[in-house]
Order: structure tokens, then sequence, then C-alpha cells
């Protein structure tokens, strides 16, 4: 690990400080803290304290896995399946309507779909959803039927306001990173009648003593000060990005915990075969679902998407290759918790197959491998996501921490 440590503390220098500050973390599945390095300060103030595990982060994308638990519990108690329709608990799904391109006016034609969508559809990004900022969306919202919606909508809840437009494709049809998230945290709360941030601190929180981590900041000051300042990078250097925090906020120390019992022999919080779920592919080969994720060039969809080969012409499309070197390919998948290395040679990260691992706007990354007992996290509150000078020392964690620590329990 000598190359990622003198990396960072290189980056981290105050005198030239092109990273503030940054953790690395490498856990097993007993708990154990097999590696904890972290260098830089908490913040760009000249009295700031060093980083350490104790401090807090806001996860960004990467604690969206944690909506995914409290989900997976819901079906552990029987509240649903997971190929249930929703319409008893969402019924505002039920008017969405897929829109399709259009050469006349307005350019997009609306259909109803032919399936409804379920919580896997939601948990694999498959349910049609987008994030509201494709064309086609913003054409529709700009046109008398977007007008309409918002009419309808205007004392709906939030989530609806902002994210119940039309489908980009009939459920179970593809793969699109946007608004399936948020309605899942919507059906958890109409499921338990509790609040999200209450739901998870009272079941996953609590329950696994990660007593500095919580999804509603504003309530927790003690979190907030321990919290490693978010900065952007400008031309510059780093300025901070006085914001008001409303994301997941974790200490590194609790995330490690949280990795420790889901890869470990038995779950405080899930059924066995809840975290199985966690760690096996969930879309079949051949699927219009899986070709769409590995054809995904949105930067959003890979862990560190500027380490990945270039899409290439496939019928027209661009296609993110099936990878071969020296007759090892490179498969990916999608399973409840996040993206699923395939195959027989990991990423250039050194991941092994069968990682799990996704990331976060502030440059926050985990990876979790469930037979080889190991779950690694490297955290820094750096944007723009996937920033080149953070990349850098990622790699040279991951590929560290792989070869150290990634051959077994």
């Amino acid at each position: 690990m000598d190359t990622f440590e003198a990396a960072l503390v290189k980056a981290t220098n105050s005198a030239t400080r092109e990273v503030l500050g940054a953790v690395g973390l490498v856990v097993d599945n007993a708990g154990k803290v097999l590696y904890h390095y972290a260098a830089g300060n908490q913040s760009l103030s000249p009295s700031a304290p060093l980083v350490n595990a104790d401090n807090t982060i806001t996860l960004g994308s990467a604690g969206k896995f944690i909506t995914h638990l409290a989900a997976l519990q819901c079906v552990d108690r029987k509240l649903l399946g997971l190929d249930d329709q929703l319409s008893p608990w969402l019924p505002e799904l039920d008017a969405l309507q897929v829109i399709e391109p259009s050469d006349a006016e307005p350019g997009f034609v609306l259909r109803p779909p032919i399936s409804k969508i379920t919580l896997r559809h939601l948990l694999t990004h498959s349910s049609g959803l987008g994030g509201g900022d494709e064309p086609l969306v913003e054409r529709w919202r700009a046109s008398p039927a977007g007008t309409a919606h918002a009419a309808a909508t205007a004392d709906a809840h939030v989530i609806v306001k902002l994210f119940a437009h039309p489908l980009l494709f009939e459920p179970g049809e593809g793969y699109r990173y946007g608004g399936s998230i948020y309605f899942t945290q919507l059906l958890i709360a109409r499921l338990t009648d509790r609040r999200m941030g209450e739901y998870v601190q009272a079941n996953i929180f609590t329950p696994l003593g990660m007593e500095n981590s919580t999804f509603l900041p504003e309530t927790r000051r003690d979190v907030c000060e321990k919290l490693l300042q978010k900065v952007q990078r400008t031309p510059d250097g780093l300025v901070s990005l006085d914001e008001e925090t409303r994301d997941v906020t974790v200490s590194v120390r609790d995330l490690g915990v949280l990795f420790a019992d889901l890869i470990g022999p038995a779950s405080k919080i899930l059924s066995s075969e809840s975290i199985d779920l966690l760690f096996a592919p969930q879309l079949s080969e051949g699927s219009k679902v899986l070709a769409d994720l590995r054809g995904e060039k949105d930067g959003e969809t890979y862990p560190v998407p500027s380490q990945l080969p270039a899409p290439v012409e496939v019928d027209g499309v661009p296609t993110l290759p099936v990878w071969d070197l020296e007759g090892k390919g490179l498969m990916l998948n999608w399973t409840l918790a996040g993206l699923l290395v395939e195959g027989t040679h990991g990423l250039p990260l050194g991941m092994p197959p069968k990682t799990v691992t996704w990331n976060g706007m502030p440059n926050v990354v985990w990876a979790m491998h469930r037979e080889r007992g190991v779950a690694l996290l490297f955290a820094t509150q750096v944007v723009p996501v996937d920033d080149e000078k953070v990349v850098k020392i990622q790699m040279e964690f991951f590929k560290g921490a792989w070869a150290t620590y990634g051959n077994g329990a």
C-alpha cells in the first residue's frame, strides 16, 4: 500500500492541496479492520483537524444501496414481494405512459405500458424511470401534456412531482439510472408508515451500532461536526461547496461495520435469501436490460468510468465491448446492491470476479467480495465525480488493497 499512501500524502499536502482529505479502509467479514489510512484535513480552515476513520462523509449515489437494504427488509417481513405490482402503494406509477420519439409534433408519442412496475424493476433500475433531464422528457415537460401533469401533481408528494414523468422504455426492457431510487424510498415510507430516515435509523443503523450515521443530518449536529468538508475543484484550486447537508451521512468506521455485516456469515439486518440477492446477478444473459447496462455510456454507470474501455460501434450503437485481455473476458451485471464484475478478469482497479461495487458523486467508491470475505472503501468529498486527480489515487488504493487483502479471509 506504499504507493497509495505516498500518492495520498502528496495530493493532500497543504502547499499544493489537490485533495482536501481522503480515507482508505479495508474490513473483513468478522468486522476486523485490516487496513486504514487517512491523510489531509477535515476542512479548508488552516486549523482544521486531520482526517480519520471517525470523520463522517456524504455518500451521494454510493449510499443508494442502503435504501435497497431497507426495501429488502420489507420483503423479508412479507410486506410485499419482489415481483409484486406496486399499485397498492404507488398508484401514481399506474398513470405513467411510455414515451417514444416521433417525427410529428410535438416530437413524441405516448402509449400505455404493457407491464406493471415491480420492486425488482426499481432495484435494478429497469423500471423505465429516468432522471427527468432526458431530451424526450424535457420535450414532454414543455408540451400541453407536461403542463397538465404539472397542474395535476401540484399538491402531490415531492417525489411524484419531480419524478413521475413518462417511462423511457417498457418496465423490465432497459436500464436507466434515475428516479427508481426515489420511488423506492416513497414505497418504504408507505409500507412502514415511517419517514425513510426514521426507518433506516431504527432498522439498519441502530441494530448495527452505527452511532455516527444518519439519513437526517439536519437532526444530528454531532454527526455534521465530524463531516469532511465537500469541496469543488476549480481552475484556482479547491473551494468549499457551501451547501446544506441533506444526503445520507455516515462515518467511515460505521460504513465498515455495515459492509462487514453484509459479507459476514450471518447478517443482523437481512435474511440469507436477501443477502444472496446483493451478490447474485439479476439481469439475464441476452436480455434487453443487460444489453442496455453493458452499453450504457453515461459516466454514472461505472465506479471509475475513465478506466473502462471506450464504447465501440455495434450495429451503429455505441456499446461497451466484452473486454478481452489475453482471452479473459470482462462482463458486467447488476445485483440488488450495485454493479457486479463477472467473467474471469476484473476491472483495471484489480477487482476480481464476483465483486459488487458502486460509487457516488463526491468520489466515494466501495467494493464488497462475499466469498473472499473482504470489503473496501475509498472516500473523499471532492466534486465533480470521477475527478481525474482523485481517480488516480483511487486506482492506487484499489489495486494495492486487492493485491494485499483480497485473496480470501
